[in-house]
């Protein structure tokens, strides 16, 4: 089943928006989407947000998502969002998105400044740590190497570059170092644009540092959509 694309995505929605629901019916006729909106990459055809239909549609589709699944699913999520330092919703996001969870987790050095963030990286055991950041006068390699020092050794490397626009080519060189495909690599970054690194590099998810260096109240699935 082909999930629809969130309100407001796409170039087209906007397009989309000023069309009733039966000039949008009267214009497709059958067709793809594409054929009527102009939009953009990413888009899959979904139905459009801008019918009630189409929000029906992806309203649906989200709440069958997030259903509780089997228990022996639940367990092996749990233990996989421990190793990872992730709660159960956050991996479950993950692999629906990707399809697999990732086996590394690499560290803007802004989001290593997080509070806590040296006892966090010492309780994760299996996940290959990385660090990468942009460094324009060499003073992260000291920083970092008493991170490492701090979280017990568990921080396996790091990159650091000169200029921002360096950042996604020296990512991949990390990642290709520590023999991590970027499908299964997790960005944790600390603001907006380091989003838009992990889709640069292609990685398979990112995460805000408030959001996973924030203490965790409870790994056990909740249903619902909020993510």
């Amino acid at each position: 089943m082909r999930s629809a694309s969130r309100p407001g995505s796409g170039a087209g929605s906007g397009y989309a928006a000023r069309l009733s629901g039966a000039d949008m019916r009267a214009r497709l006729r059958g067709r793809p989407l594409a054929s009527v909106v102009p939009i953009g990459i990413g888009h899959n055809n979904g139905p459009p947000m801008a019918t009630r239909w189409g929000l029906h549609c992806w309203k649906r589709a989200h709440a069958k998502a997030w259903e509780t699944p089997a228990p022996e699913i639940v367990r092996l999520r749990l233990r996989r969002a421990a190793e990872l330092g992730l709660t159960y919703r956050q991996i479950t996001s993950i692999i629906m998105e990707c399809g697999r969870a990732p086996a590394a987790i690499v560290f803007t050095l802004d989001a290593l400044a997080s509070p806590g963030a040296a006892e966090r990286l010492r309780g994760l055991t299996r996940p290959k740590l990385l660090a990468v950041g942009f460094d324009p006068d060499g003073a992260a390699e000291a920083r970092l190497a008493g991170l490492r020092e701090a979280a017990g050794g568990r921080l396996d490397g790091w990159r650091t570059v000169g200029t921002r626009l360096a950042l996604a080519s020296g990512l991949h060189d990390l990642l290709t170092e520590h023999g991590v495909p970027p499908q299964a690599a997790l960005l944790v970054g600390a603001v907006e644009a380091d989003r838009a690194l992990a889709t640069r590099a292609r990685l398979a998810a990112f995460l805000r540092a408030d959001a996973y260096f924030a203490p965790h109240a409870s790994l056990q699935p909740t249903t619902g959509t909020d993510r």
